[in-house]
């Protein structure tokens, strides 16, 4: 008997591009653009989709891997639908939760608190790299 194909948790059409986030098991969420799988996390209890840009016609989406930990609630990677084929960063983040979003200079920059600090990091993406700014 043929397996039923696993449902999509969200399915969002980005210009020509359709991305789903599909939780095949207990913390085993993929990632697939138009059918085909970009990424399986394997880690995280819960992958979320945060939001999408367009920086220069390119869309990128900002993704949030949950882990349920106290020490550390979340980590983020982007994805980038329009490049010649979609990548996923490496994760990144302060482990904080609470990300804010810039796109100036066509990149795409993410900001967050330190958590047990004053000040804030941040991350730019950059033509499939992800560096801490600051």
């Amino acid at each position: 008997m043929a397996q039923a194909a696993e449902e999509p948790r969200l399915t969002a059409a980005l210009g020509e591009e359709v991305f789903k986030l599909i939780d095949v098991g207990p913390k085993v969420t993929r990632v697939v653009v138009n059918d085909a799988t970009v990424f399986e996390d394997r880690e995280s209890t819960l992958v979320t989709f945060v939001n999408a840009y367009t920086i220069d016609g390119r869309w990128m989406l900002l993704l949030k891997a949950e882990s349920g930990a106290k020490d550390c609630p979340a980590r983020f990677r982007v994805l980038e639908l329009s490049a010649p084929k979609p990548r996923v960063s490496l994760p990144f983040g302060s482990c904080s939760d609470a990300a804010e979003v810039s796109t100036e200079g066509g990149v795409l920059t993410v900001s967050m608190p330190v958590p047990a600090a004053t000040e804030t990091a941040a991350w730019t993406y950059r033509d499939g790299r992800v560096a801490r700014t600051r």
